[in-house]
């Protein structure tokens, strides 16, 4: 069999099918020459948002032996979103931290990131002393990076902004 000959003839054949099935000239099928307007345009499917969208969000507690004193944290630009690395203070060692809310303002083009101290559930006779709890978050985005990432701290020594950046354009 000549193999050569065979895929010619599929291709051709291919080629002109797909023809018939588009339904015919596209002339034909055009209001332009009608005369009469067809309303309003659809929007494109891949129309790209104009603001930065909150795709992800993770936390994952760290060790504190580099915790300043403060109970700080240090916010930085990735190329997807805001990475954060702080601490935050508890009123017993059975304190931890936790993720409390994590999200993205369109209006004022800003994510914020609030930890805080909470008692562990299974808590049970927990000396009454300061701790430190260190903690790693990431914030990722779609579509651009917001303009600014603020960072705050609700625990033992109260609710405070403890860290903002301004993420370049």
């Amino acid at each position: 069999m000549n193999r050569r000959a065979l895929l010619l003839g599929t291709a051709g054949l291919c080629a002109s099918l797909a023809g018939c099935s588009s339904g015919g000239d596209a002339a034909e099928q055009s209001p332009a020459g009608t005369g009469t307007e067809t309303g309003t345009a659809s929007p494109t499917a891949t129309e790209t948002p104009r603001h930065p969208r909150l795709v992800g969000r993770s936390f994952t507690p760290a060790r504190a032996d580099a915790c300043p004193a403060d109970g700080g944290a240090l916010a930085s630009e990735t190329e997807t979103g805001v990475s954060v690395v702080g601490c935050v203070s508890g009123a017993t060692d059975c304190a931890i931290a936790r993720l409390a809310r994590a999200d993205y303002d369109v209006e004022s083009d800003t994510a914020t990131v609030v930890v805080e101290t909470v008692e562990r559930a299974d808590a049970e006779n927990c000396a009454e002393s300061s701790v430190v709890r260190g903690y790693e978050a990431t914030l990722r985005f779609e579509s651009g990076l917001p303009s600014r990432a603020v960072v705050i701290h609700d625990d033992a020594d109260g609710r405070r902004e403890v860290a903002r950046i301004d993420v370049a354009p």
